[in-house]
């Protein structure tokens, strides 16, 4: 089990709680005691020590990703092997997106627009270097504090001179839910491949559905290579059709209808309504890494087109431009409606498309005597008032949208039901308490709805018991659930933080009973009792 590594010491590095599992290995967050940081340890399952091709495949992420160096790819420290067990270390990272999907479901378009920017940019490099990821996954996308993708898990990387997508036992390697249709019939791969699993990715965090499912492999490999994903705006209507357009060709069945290439892909993101401002992501996108595969752009010298861009530019100063250097020309149209004041004679009335205004009977101003015409009030939706509390580091949402962090006080249409969300982002993936939500049902116009989202972060908790086999139980004294294990079933466990009664007992000895208070500080320390046995 993979408690089994809590509050141990592997080399230098002392595991503190646990991150992920997977099929192959393990992450937790661990402490480097020479450098005293925090580090990400990944782990070789146990039941994988001594196999050549696992094992291998261990060495091969490490080396791979410490080959390709950029913002948006995961940083290697070290790797090794100390008692038969394989670790690699890496930057310690707050989540991944799978873990943000796992708590919020779907993302807001900015956001998803942000993520699929940084992970293009990061297959762009590998791809240059002749890599393919071949797993591209919410699970594989770590997050950074300033909410940037960082790509890892190079475990399925690839020389683009490979012969096909398959292992050496003819195993279609990677998840079925992200395959592409050339990796779900095992053909030959390049990059383009590894494009269309960003683009499942990208669907997946937009929406918060994968577009294809089954209830086996071979179900959803088989919707990979004939079905058509569903619209992405018939789940989240408010998605832009421009983000819609840039996923769907990413989906695309063949590789020749995709883009080219990934650079392509981070301009077409960065080009969209919804993109992030170039002065935002520019560390990244604008790295020299992405730049020098970036085909040259021919300059026209003509004097007389330089002036006029001058010109142009003088002119736009402060409006975004898409990066390909095409500039966005806005829409800029006069105020057509007359008010009072007015002495132009020839002014219309603008109304909006569609509706049939009610005209008031005109009035005439003093001023100039033209007439004033005046629109109609439309009433606005009946709103409710909503409070949310949670702790200060709480990610607050309503109907799936961050609104805020820790207190939110905001108006809400009346509506049948509004769910509304706290979630420890940073939170390990086995604490239990790091996520709460509830529905509102039932409101009316101008009540104040106030929520309380009892939210828990966790603690690793350590301890040293014998005889081997006691019985360790935490009981909550302020409700939730008891946690019991065996003491030589592992050295620490990971609990909410409170007040516990703490019981150890074993047959023969007596019982031993305390009152202990979990907190990330106490967690440091290891409770180490014998018992006094017969």
């Amino acid at each position: 089990m993979p408690d089994r590594y809590l509050g141990r010491s592997l080399g230098k590095y002392r595991v503190t709680r646990l991150l992920g599992t997977g099929a192959f290995a393990w992450v937790y967050e661990a402490v480097d005691q020479d450098l005293e940081i925090p580090v990400a340890l990944k782990i070789l399952r146990p039941e994988f020590a001594g196999q050549e091709s696992a094992e291998s495949r261990f060495r091969r992420e490490a080396s791979t990703a410490a080959r390709l160096r950029h913002p948006n790819i995961v940083t290697v420290r070290d790797v090794g092997q100390i008692d038969g067990t394989a670790f690699v270390a890496m930057d310690l990272y707050p989540v991944t997106l799978g873990r943000r999907l796992a708590l919020v479901d779907r993302l807001p378009e900015p956001e998803v627009v942000r993520l699929g920017i940084g992970i293009a940019a990061a297959l762009s490099v590998a791809h240059a270097s002749q890599v393919i990821h071949r797993d591209i996954k919410p699970d594989n996308i770590l997050i950074d504090s300033e909410g940037e993708a960082v790509v890892a898990d190079f475990g399925l990387a690839r020389a683009l001179t490979a012969s096909n997508s398959m292992s050496a036992t003819n195993q279609v390697l990677g998840t079925p839910h992200y395959f592409s249709p050339e990796q779900a019939r095992g053909q030959e791969l390049d990059g383009r491949s590894d494009l269309y699993a960003l683009g499942i990715t990208l669907y997946r965090t937009a929406t918060g559905q994968i577009p294809f499912d089954g209830d086996d492999w071979y179900a959803v490999a088989r919707q990979h290579i004939e079905d058509t994903p569903p619209s992405m705006r018939s789940i989240v209507p408010e998605l832009t059709p421009e983000f819609e357009q840039v996923v769907m060709r990413l989906l695309a069945k063949t590789p020749e209808e995709r883009f080219p290439n990934a650079l392509q892909v981070v301009d077409a993101l960065a080009a969209l309504p919804n993109a992030p401002e170039r002065s935002a992501g520019a560390r990244r996108i604008g790295s020299h890494t992405i730049e020098a595969f970036r085909p040259p752009t021919t300059i026209r010298r003509w004097w007389w087109v330089g002036a006029a861009a001058v010109i142009v530019l003088g002119g736009v100063w402060g409006v975004r431009h898409p990066w390909d250097g095409a500039p966005v020309t806005p829409d800029v149209r006069p105020d057509t409606t007359r008010v009072p004041g007015d002495t132009s004679a020839s002014t219309p009335v603008r109304v909006d498309s569609g509706a049939t205004p009610t005209v008031a009977p005109p009035t005439t101003s003093a001023a100039t005597g033209a007439p004033v015409i005046r629109r109609p009030t439309r009433p606005g939706p009946a709103l409710a008032r909503i409070e949310l509390t949670a702790p200060d580091s709480a990610e607050l949402y309503v109907d799936n949208k961050l609104v805020g962090f820790g207190h939110w006080t905001g108006e809400h249409p009346v509506v049948q039901r509004v769910e509304v969300r706290a979630v420890l982002p940073h939170a390990s993936v086995n604490c239990e308490t790091a996520m709460f939500d509830t529905v509102l049902t039932g409101l009316r116009a101008g009540q104040q709805a106030d929520v309380e989202l009892a939210v828990r972060d966790c603690a690793v908790v350590r301890y040293v018991v014998k005889p081997r086999d006691a019985r360790v139980s935490f009981t909550p004294l302020d409700g939730g659930r008891m946690r019991e294990l065996r003491a030589d079933s592992a050295a620490a466990m990971t609990l909410p933080q409170g007040r516990y009664l703490l019981r150890i007992s074993a047959r023969g000895c007596s019982t031993f009973q305390d009152t202990v208070q979990v907190t990330r500080v106490s967690g440091d320390a290891a409770i180490s009792r014998s018992l006094i046995c017969s």
